[in-house]
């Protein structure tokens, strides 16, 4: 696991719940509604879904790690503006293949992005218990007996529920065999547009504008990455982007890289998704 930067991540995600698709819903259409605000608090949260505290806490929480919300003011971010326009319940295709690039992909959502991004990559299929011995051996000495006992359980089942039993089970990305085991499955096609998202934004966090095809399916965070996806998979959907000019892949004289273009970003092909969708 990559120890770099143990205080900007996030331990607690859920914070005991479970992924709550229509409750987060409520969350984004109070904030759409009142998108004029720099900043809202807890207390308006509360009144203007009629959800408990704890509940709210719960739900930025969930809205932050994927994208969707600023965690420090409350607001939504310009990515959680489209979706909350367009798919607020988040049942889309699309809309799930972006929320799951940012939230596993995200190294700040600690026990996230660690599930996808080293355990089902690299270890053995293993059970929910698995995941939590694996970790618990991981992140003993960073943090205490107490943190880890307290949150880890309630981490761990948040992920494997979102997969198995909510709106993220419609991916296929993760499995579980009839004796509990846990493994991935590779993806082989992505949302077009969305895919194209991704790669925008995975370069504009990576601060390049020139990306290796292998990079995008073995770095971790990387769309390719947390889909599973075959390298041969990903050049085929780039041939594709690039005959759409929404990117220019780069295939000739041992090339094997994705240059962007400087004028198009991730929430211009996350718009154009919904768009073509109506």
């Amino acid at each position: 696991m990559d120890n770099t930067g143990k205080k900007s991540r996030k331990f607690q995600v859920c914070n005991g719940y479970l992924l709550e698709f229509e409750q987060l819903a409520r969350v984004l259409s109070f904030l759409a509604e009142n998108s004029e605000l720099k900043k809202v608090s807890r207390d308006a949260l509360v009144e203007g879904t009629g959800l408990a505290n704890r509940q709210i806490e719960s739900l930025v929480s969930v809205g932050a790690a994927m994208g969707l919300i600023r965690p420090g003011n409350q607001v939504l971010t310009p990515a959680g503006r489209v979706v909350a326009k367009h798919d607020v319940f988040i049942e889309a295709r699309g809309t799930l293949e972006w929320c799951h690039y940012i939230g596993s992909g995200s190294h700040r959502n600690l026990i996230w992005y660690e599930i996808f991004n080293t355990i089902l990559p690299n270890e053995p299929a293993m059970t929910a218990d698995g995941w939590m011995a694996f970790l618990r051996g991981t992140l003993a000495g960073q943090y205490t007996d107490r943190t880890i006992g307290k949150h880890l359980r309630q981490e761990v089942r948040f992920v494997a529920d979102a997969y198995l039993n909510r709106n993220f089970r419609k991916l296929g990305v993760l499995h579980e065999t009839s004796d509990g085991k846990l493994y991935r499955r590779r993806v082989a096609e992505i949302t077009p547009k969305i895919m194209t998202a991704m790669i925008y934004d995975f370069g504009r966090r990576s601060g390049a504008e020139l990306l290796q095809v292998d990079a995008l399916v073995t770095q971790p965070g990387a769309p390719g990455a947390v889909f599973a996806m075959e390298p041969e998979a990903l050049r085929q959907i780039s041939e594709a982007l690039h005959r759409n000019r929404w990117l220019r892949y780069e295939s000739t004289h041992n090339l094997d890289q994705i240059r962007l273009h400087t004028d198009f970003s991730a929430v211009d092909f996350l718009t154009a998704y919904y768009n073509d969708e109506k």
